[in-house]
């Protein structure tokens, strides 16, 4: 990167974090994939901790800003997946089906409703 003079930069230097619990952890979380650590204080304020580098059956390490609060013992942790990664469901832009009604009674159709979310 290039500095050029009067210009005003931020730099964010990036330090690490180990968590260590008595329990195992959810298997879900990834590390190197996006998932981002949050906690939540006795105030029921969130804070972001920082992306999972590393997981082991009781402990979560992450990357956190050097400024960033730092939750202490009591405090809930939680994780978010990573949206771009973590996908599941049907892929494509269309879905086609077929009706078919296998009584010779009449019948009538009211609706076909269908749903479409991002899930993980």
């Amino acid at each position: 990167m290039e500095f050029t003079p009067n210009r005003i930069y931020r730099i964010i230097i990036m330090g690490s974090i180990t968590l260590n619990f008595a329990n195992d952890l959810n298997v879900s979380l990834q590390k190197n994939t996006g998932d981002t650590v949050f906690f939540q204080d006795g105030s029921s304020n969130i804070y972001e901790i920082g992306s999972c580098t590393n997981i082991t059956d009781t402990a979560i390490t992450c990357n956190i800003e050097d400024s960033a609060l730092r939750p202490t013992a009591g405090d809930f942790i939680f994780f978010a997946k990573n949206r771009e990664i973590n996908t599941s469901g049907l892929l494509g832009y269309y879905a086609e089906i077929d009706v078919e009604v296998t009584s010779n009674q009449f019948k009538e159709l009211f609706a076909v409703n269908s749903e479409v979310s991002l899930s993980s």
